[in-house]
């Protein structure tokens, strides 16, 4: 992003005053504060409406409505040339999971809209953060989202608490107790279902009303008026359209289509509560706008009259309009909210004195994974993943779950839509396989909030993308907090940090990174240009591993960061009869970062069998203090190789080759590095070997296993 200016909107927040001289003072001078109004076609934005005062769930959907409409100011510049979208929400620093945001959850699907921009933006790097006030004052808020932005690296998701963590968020796949629980459902409950007559929800009332026959209450759209006489024939909506065209030839074909459409709707519902009924289940249909508040209320009055007191919730109401963010009408991104959010909001009001023990949200894997199209969709059900967790904890006596359903085969997924999926990898969920599912999920326990159902393997994270500024002077990117990667560093060092980096995006709670089927294109050795300018980083996730590839340096560079079975360290024995190196005078340094890091002569030995040196670190090697060691310390490795080589081969060389990278034991290194280079013996052209850097208390650092020399063209 080179010359692009970033455009901070404060969206009501109060921040920007204070984030924008923050971005300039870690070395962003391009950033301005900016309204919404001013962003179309910019390829830099920091959206912090998320972060404005919310007192009414009106205040949230208000600020979530401003992100969306500043994105799509913005869409067709991200998805065409790439650069950076962040937003920012306060929701309690961990996405809502902890249920402790209040009000704040009406706001929550700001993240989901930044998963959904990440997907349909390849191009683009994609942060949201949630970052808590807490008690903190604006300047310190305001500093912890700039420290995220200049050095959090490329992951989708983080999580800033007020007491100073920093979170990312994975999703685990967790068995089930060994023991079920007993249901909150039995022959006595009423339990009251929003959206339960159409698409898949009929299944899992099917298998409720199967093993706990409640007593039904069903609220959905679909007026169960009498079909003209003389069409029970018709099945299908082609044939229903050419029958009713032919009795009404003046009708024009929307309309005739749309009164075919109701038709069926009514049958489907029909058959849902003959179903129902059948199963000895008592039911009742209530025709009605689930966001209309007094006529819920008084179909929850006849409820009560009729059925008894409510002791369930299941809100199974949506509606999908995918269109990308660009394209999205307003009308449509309200249409999706609506039926969503003011269905729950009028729902929760409306039984807000009832003796609730179950409480259900039905919201989509795309609130957690994005969707391209669903941006709207994520958006609200990532909202009503936050609302449970807010209700869980005024509700400690009411299981209480949002279930971010996978793609079923049927309800809203059409052909059309189950092809997309497929060609995304995800398997749809056979009806019997989701109901069964739904049931085994009211019996596990209390457990979270949130949850996700689905078949197969999960979906892929959305593409990691990055960029890191290079320093034109070795000053600037020594200092404490320097933000910029030293000048002049081999690609290969430059690399191996950022990869591992953006590994531990994805992986955090690793001890080991491993990077493999390491490459770049072109050798290089200390005489050759170093990294300048700037570099890109992107990262493609998949199953158990991550694809990583580095633009905009002299090589590039790709590598395979492998996310699970990490091997264990080698046996690194030292070398105690090398010869002294005699390349430089004794008192000076074979490399030299400054106040960060030497290499001294006196402490390196060259010989056949390999070589060893001593790494004097500045300020304890604790990450912070000594900023980029480990990209440094590797071009240091680097330059002891080529030292190694240049002796072996007796010529000059150039490394061409690296099979492996592990990174040990994250934290401060100490204040020396050991470093010991092993050759593999081989005889002949080119020269292979292993190196270590260990730390003082002979532990492990970082290992680079088959590093290749070759003689320079």
């Amino acid at each position: 992003m080179t010359g692009v200016v970033l455009h901070v909107v404060d969206g009501g927040s109060g921040l920007a005053r204070d984030v924008v001289p923050g971005l300039r003072a870690r070395g962003i001078e391009a950033v301005e504060a900016v309204e919404d109004g001013s962003l179309s076609g910019s390829n830099a934005v920091l959206l912090l409406g998320g972060m404005a005062p919310v007192a009414t769930p009106e205040d949230g959907l208000a600020a979530m409505r401003g992100v969306f409409t500043a994105a799509q100011k913005v869409a067709a510049a991200m998805a065409t040339d790439g650069g950076l979208f962040a937003v920012v929400q306060d929701t309690g620093g961990d996405f809502g999971l902890s249920g402790g945001q209040g009000e704040r959850a009406w706001l929550g699907g700001i993240a989901a809209l930044a998963r959904t921009a990440a997907r349909e933006w390849p191009k683009a790097g994609v942060k949201a953060i949630d970052c808590a006030r807490g008690d903190r004052d604006s300047a310190a808020v305001a500093e912890a989202i700039v420290t995220e932005l200049v050095s959090g690296g490329p992951a989708l998701n983080v999580g800033l608490p007020p007491d100073g963590r920093r979170l990312t968020l994975d999703m685990v796949a967790t068995p089930r107790g060994p023991e079920p629980v007993e249901a909150p459902l039995d022959e006595d409950g009423v339990i009251v279902v929003t959206g339960g007559a159409r698409g898949v929800t009929p299944a899992v009332l099917a298998e409720l009303a199967a093993r706990y026959r409640p007593r039904l209450a069903v609220l959905g759209r679909t007026e169960l008026t009498e079909e003209p006489p003389g069409l029970e024939a018709a099945a299908d909506q082609p044939a229903l359209v050419a029958r009713l065209a032919a009795r009404v030839p003046d009708s024009g074909p929307a309309a005739v289509v749309a009164q075919a459409r109701r038709i069926l709707a009514a049958r489907e519902v029909r058959r849902t509560l003959a179903a129902l009924r059948a199963l000895g289940t008592e039911v009742r249909y209530f025709p009605l706008d689930v966001t209309d508040a007094p006529s819920v209320r008084r179909a929850l009055a006849a409820v009560r009259e009729e059925l008894g007191p409510i002791t369930g919730l299941i809100h199974a109401a949506g509606v999908v309009h995918d269109k990308s963010i660009a394209d999205k009408t307003s009308d449509q991104y309200e249409a999706v909210l609506a039926t969503k959010l003011d269905g729950l909001r009028v729902v929760l009001d409306a039984t807000r004195d009832d003796p609730l023990r179950l409480l259900c949200l039905f919201s989509s894997i795309a609130a957690w994974a994005g969707n391209p199209g669903q941006s709207d969709y994520a958006m609200a059900n990532e909202v009503l993943g936050q609302i449970a967790a807010v209700e869980r904890v005024r509700r400690p006596h009411c299981l209480v779950r949002s279930i971010g359903w996978g793609p079923w085969d049927g309800g809203m997924v059409t052909s059309d839509i189950a092809t997309r999926f497929e060609q995304q990898g995800l398997e749809l969920i056979p009806l019997d396989t989701g109901a069964g599912a739904f049931a085994a999920e009211l019996e596990t326990g209390r457990g979270f909030a949130h949850v996700v159902l689905t078949v197969g393997e999960l979906p892929d994270p959305p593409t990691l993308r990055a960029e890191a500024p290079v320093a034109t002077g070795e000053e600037e990117a020594l200092g404490p907090g320097a933000l910029s990667l030293p000048a002049g560093l081999h690609p290969l060092a430059t690399a191996v940090e950022l990869f591992t980096a953006a590994a531990r995006c994805r992986a955090p709670k690793e001890p080991i990174v491993t990077l493999r089927d390491i490459t770049f294109d072109a050798p290089g050795d200390a005489a050759s240009p170093g990294v300048r300018g700037s570099v890109r980083v992107e990262g493609f996730p998949r199953r158990d591993r991550l694809e990583l590839r580095l633009l905009g340096a002299p090589s590039r560079v790709e590598a395979v960061a492998r996310l699970g079975g990490v091997p264990g360290g080698g046996v690194w024995p030292d070398h105690p009869y090398l010869p002294p190196f005699d390349g430089c005078e004794a008192g000076d340094d074979v490399v030299g970062r400054g106040a960060v890091l030497r290499m001294p002569a006196a402490g390196v030995r060259v010989g056949d069998p390999g070589a060893v040196a001593l790494l004097e670190l500045g300020g304890g090697g604790v990450p912070g203090e000594v900023p980029h060691l480990e990209a440094i310390a590797v071009d240091a490795v680097l330059h002891l190789a080529v030292l190694w080589g240049d002796h072996v081969l007796g010529c000059s060389v150039a490394s061409v080759g690296l099979e492996e990278y592990r990174r040990h034991r994250f934290g401060p290194a100490g204040r020396t590095l050991h470093c010991l280079l092993h050759s593999r013996g081989r005889a002949g052209k080119p020269a292979v070997c292993d190196i270590a850097l260990l730390r003082e208390d002979q532990t492990l650092y970082a290992e680079l296993l088959g590093l290749t020399l070759a003689p320079c063209p």
